[in-house]
């Protein structure tokens, strides 16, 4: 939830003259509403400003993809992935209400899909717009968590990016959003339909939606029964949310268990770490691995970044791995942590995890 002052802050600045602001991030909880209160401000904007929105997780990493969803949504065309190509279009192509005061918002949602992009493409993107001088672009982003958790090599300008969190509003400010939306519903059935949810949905929307199709098939009644109130309840849940009834859930619940890291043998874990370090690192690594080698393998703060910027240029996909190499690495990391629950090579779990 966002006060009003924060919205009025928050509008405010989206809709600030100044191009020393280029980019504000929106982050919280994913009920927390917080891309709904972006889109909110935007239709309530102001009539000097173009306004349009895009998804980083609908590109996928495709910046040619975002560029034409993005040129759709203003209705013009563009070609290709060459970002400079796209704000001069942008420049020429759109009816601006003002031609002597282009202003333009970009919303794009689900910021936290950025890391399927590569760095140099995304500050390009950022920060093309600026060689054309009369024009005002302003990028608003929204995510679970703050930008520099996605991006923290990537410099959109010199001014520090301003940051807005959105909180998620707790079981009362939530029983009240939706008594105000609903006021035909009782707010003993609100209340209790929320407490049954929150744990499940902490989204005001999504709830609001269950409790109004529980409440229809619930049915006016002179006092309140809990029991015919939480078979609608859940019953609404299910189809909405996937919550499975009592019988289903509790088969569902067992099957996870067998399935679930936790119950595995422990040998079992290990070897899951074993392939995972074996496929996603260089052979070249794995002496950091070997026992002789244990604590010799330090690096200083700048061999890592330069080690982190190194990984984002290379394919980060998986490679396949040599089962000797697997099994090297899971005797090495056995031995590391001193565990005795295993001992020698558990044969029997090891083949079961492969075949």
């Amino acid at each position: 939830m966002m006060d009003s002052q924060d919205i009025i802050r928050l509008r405010a600045l989206l809709f600030n003259d100044s191009k020393s602001i280029g980019h504000v991030h929106v982050f919280g909880e994913n009920g927390s509403g917080r891309s709904e209160i972006i889109r909110q401000i935007i239709r309530e904007s102001d009539e000097s400003w173009i306004c349009t929105a895009g998804d980083f997780l609908y590109a996928d990493g495709n910046m040619k993809l975002l560029l034409e969803s993005l040129a759709k949504d203003m209705n013009f065309k563009t070609r290709g992935d060459k970002i400079e190509e796209f704000f001069c279009n942008l420049y020429e192509s759109v009816e601006w209400p003002n031609p002597k005061r282009r202003k333009v918002l970009i919303f794009l949602d689900n910021a936290q899909a950025v890391v399927n992009f590569s760095s140099p493409i995304l500050r390009c993107f950022f920060n093309s717009y600026k060689c054309i001088s009369n024009m005002t672009v302003r990028f608003v982003t929204s995510a679970p968590s703050e930008w520099i958790t996605y991006q923290t090599n990537i410099a959109i300008g010199h001014s520090p990016i301003p940051h807005f969190h959105i909180k998620s509003p707790n079981v009362e400010q939530c029983s009240q959003l939706i008594s105000n939306a609903l006021p035909n519903v009782p707010k003993q059935f609100i209340r209790f339909a929320v407490d049954l949810l929150f744990a499940h949905c902490k989204s005001p929307n999504t709830i609001l939606q269950i409790i109004s199709t529980a409440f229809s098939n619930y049915g006016e009644r002179e006092k309140f029964e809990a029991n015919r109130a939480g078979d609608c309840i859940k019953k609404a849940a299910d189809y909405k949310l996937g919550l499975l009834c009592n019988k289903n859930q509790e088969s569902t619940t067992s099957s996870d268990i067998i399935h679930s890291f936790e119950s595995m043998p422990t040998s079992m874990r290990y070897l899951l770490v074993a392939a995972y370090c074996a496929s996603n690192n260089s052979a070249l690594t794995d002496r950091r691995f070997f026992v002789k080698n244990h604590g010799r393998d330090k690096r200083s703060e700048q061999k890592e970044l330069r080690a982190e910027v190194n990984r984002q240029l290379r394919d980060l996909e998986p490679k396949a791995a040599d089962l000797q190499r697997i099994v090297c690495i899971y005797e090495s990391l056995v031995i590391l942590h001193n565990d005795r629950s295993i001992r020698g090579f558990d044969v029997k779990n090891v083949a079961s995890f492969f075949f």
